[in-house]
């Protein structure tokens, strides 16, 4: 018999190279939705799967995601202190940036327009002048998102518009850089004004042309190189992006041609502070959640893949397939055990999955056991702890504090005052308010659940449970093993006081030698 090892495999924690996942999204509503519903904020938690939607879409053709030809715009690199430079002064704060995300994203559809339209034949003479435009401006007729944002354009006192030969007229401002910008009121004006023409121009010629075109603008990768002093203003900054995509979606100039399609995490989405924020949430958004029945077919799915025929594994089984014991500790199923110390995201489970086979004695030639996801535990424990931190440390630099502060208390059930004691000795500041605040936050992020019924509940199973600060907590079982938590102090006591009496019941006992 081949050993699970021999046929099962590591499998990518990176939704960008996980091309199962990415297939797995066939086989939900979730790219239905996108294509012919409207939806076009796509939010879920970080390791949810967003960027494997992004991923697919961004490698389809257009006959699989109804007609759109996708033009994928990652923000992994962006220079977001550049694109503060834009930001339009005597504009009013909610619309501050709306015209610079109009700026780059139509300007890039034109470019992809242009391409296309090439293709086909001899350009008209409006979009030759376009393109002529672009290559003078970003070195490339088909410009990067890098290259659009990072344009020298500051340095031009005039733009001729339109024209045969659309010539630019230079400011002679030599070897500046968007460093002197930055100290420059009068280049920025210039670097806006430049910017804003070529919007219009580059805009009324795409309305032009865009007929007979579908392109969907597929954004992701917003919450990378955020810098901690930043963030209230990048925070402005991705309002303005999802109104800009809003007011484009529900154009009559752009409807049925153009759709733009944003990736967010749902921790970003829910500090932004704009109006109508709960309208566009109802309209737009599709949130990426998981079920266990989701999750145990996403297993199920890459166990049929490679099982060898031979084996006679039974599928019916789904997830529980692949474990000798049906049932594990307490009785529940192995996926219910390794969802219990999760988030309940494909990540979580595909690292649990990825330790379970480090933990397994290939020389057994067998399919894993109990056994193997109990030592698999404290490694995935680490591993929690380290995705949160990944997850959080940018955002929030007190993070780990917060973590620290769990660990001191010692025990995997607390209370608000246990707690308050010792967030008070990390952060001497800490007011009772304050860490109510930061209990909120762990018991939103299911970092830390409470008792609903008889069990204990996280927002990742539950989301309509409600934290209650008169209530005990209880620390995710994931990060038990990390934090080095041991049973709650009653139940501690009442088991030495089991032990005890059972100890000296023994004693009078004992028979007189």
């Amino acid at each position: 018999m081949q050993d699970i090892t021999e046929w099962f495999p590591d499998f990518k924690v990176s939704a960008e190279t996980d091309d199962e996942l990415m297939d797995y999204f066939l086989k939900t509503p979730t790219v239905e939705r996108i294509v012919h519903e409207n939806r076009w904020m796509i939010i879920g938690r970080k390791g949810t799967g967003k960027t494997a939607v992004y991923e697919y879409f961004r490698k389809s053709p257009p006959s699989a995601i109804g007609g759109y030809s996708s033009v994928a715009l990652s923000f992994r690199d962006y220079p977001w202190p550049i694109h503060r430079l834009y930001r339009e002064a005597m504009e009013s704060e909610i619309s501050s940036y709306q015209k610079s995300w109009r700026y780059i994203v139509l300007t890039k559809v034109l470019s992809t327009l242009i391409s296309d339209s090439e293709r086909k034949g001899k350009l008209p003479k409006d979009l030759a002048n376009a393109k002529k435009l672009m290559n003078k401006l970003y070195g490339n007729p088909d410009p990067s998102l890098l290259e659009i944002i990072k344009s020298k354009i500051y340095r031009i006192k005039k733009i001729d518009l339109p024209g045969a030969d659309t010539t630019l007229v230079s400011g002679q401002l030599g070897g500046l850089e968007f460093e002197d910008v930055a100290e420059n009121e009068q280049l920025q004006r210039a670097l806006r004004s430049n910017a804003f023409q070529l919007l219009e121009y580059f805009e009324s010629t795409l309305k032009r042309y865009i007929s007979g075109n579908r392109y969907m603008i597929i954004i992701d990768q917003l919450d990378e190189n955020w810098l901690e002093s930043e963030i209230a203003e990048y925070s402005k900054a991705i309002v303005n992006l999802l109104l800009a995509a809003q007011s484009i979606n529900n154009s009559p100039d752009y409807r049925n041609n153009l759709r733009i399609v944003v990736f967010l995490r749902r921790d970003i989405y829910e500090t932004l502070k704009f109006n109508d924020k709960n309208k566009i949430y109802q309209d737009g958004a599709l949130e990426i959640k998981w079920a266990h029945d989701d999750l145990d077919e996403m297993i199920s799915e890459r166990i049929r893949r490679r099982a060898p025929a031979e084996l006679k594994l039974d599928h019916t089984l789904r997830s529980a397939a692949i474990f000798e014991n049906k049932t594990v500790r307490h009785g529940a199923t192995p996926l219910k055990h390794i969802l219990r110390r999760s988030f309940y995201r494909p990540r979580d489970v595909i690292v649990y999955l990825n330790k379970l086979r480090e933990a397994h004695d290939s020389s057994t030639k067998s399919i894993y056991k109990s056994s193997d996801l109990y030592k698999a535990e404290a490694a995935v424990s680490n591993s929690m702890y380290d995705e949160l931190i990944d997850e959080w440390a940018a955002q929030i630099p007190q993070f780990t504090g917060y973590l620290e502060a769990l660990q001191n208390i010692g025990f995997e059930i607390f209370t608000f005052d246990q707690y308050f004691e010792s967030i008070k000795s990390i952060f001497s500041t800490a007011t009772k308010t304050n860490t109510q605040e930061i209990l909120r936050f762990l018991f939103e992020n299911s970092i830390i659940g409470q008792k609903a019924s008889v069990n204990w509940e996280y927002a990742c199973t539950n989301p309509n449970i409600q934290i209650d600060f008169s209530k005990p907590f209880h620390v995710n079982n994931g990060l038990k093993s990390r934090l080095v938590l041991t049973e709650n102090r009653e139940r501690r006591k009442k088991i030495t006081k089991s032990v005890t009496k059972a100890s000296s019941s023994r004693k009078r006992t004992r028979p007189i030698k």
